[in-house]
């Protein structure tokens, strides 16, 4: 009716619902991830895919997406995923079934910068400063892209 609530950090009640409920919980935030690559699934093929014991265990964080309103049923039965960007997720981007840091795009470019400069460097000793400058920057997004990768789950 109103839309949704809003606290003072600008973060709606949906939101937080949702950090709460799926990325406070492994298997449910994993169940999330894998309907987020694969785009839709059936609890069999995500108990199977996430080695879960049983496909109800699937279909208990299923129904608890549903209810937050984070996966839809189509007319075959299949969970087809609704994206939405909270928690962790914030920091990454759905490319297909691609889940990336938005850092990489800042490695792109400070990795081009030092390619450029160390070329430049060469001719003239002016453009050391800003190698080295760029090269720190490089080393850093680098290191920062690595640590988003390893903050989602591993593959099971």
């Amino acid at each position: 009716m109103w839309g949704p609530l809003w606290n003072l950090r600008g973060e709606g009640v949906e939101e937080k619902a949702w950090e709460k409920e799926v990325a406070g919980e492994y298997n449910t935030f994993l169940v999330y991830l894998y309907l987020l690559k694969s785009k839709h699934a059936s609890s069999r093929e995500i108990q199977r895919a996430l080695n879960f014991s049983s496909p109800s265990l699937a279909s208990h964080h299923l129904d608890k997406l549903k209810k937050l309103g984070l996966v839809t049923e189509d007319s075959w039965g299949n969970c087809v995923v609704v994206p939405r960007s909270f928690g962790i997720l914030r920091f990454f981007f759905i490319a297909g079934s691609w889940i990336v840091p938005r850092s990489i795009f800042l490695a792109a470019i400070f990795a081009t910068m030092t390619v450029g400069f160390m070329l430049y460097s060469l001719a003239d000793a002016r453009f050391l400063p800003f190698l080295a400058l760029s090269s720190i920057g490089l080393i850093y997004t680098v290191y920062q892209t690595a640590m988003f990768f390893r903050v989602l789950p591993e593959k099971r």
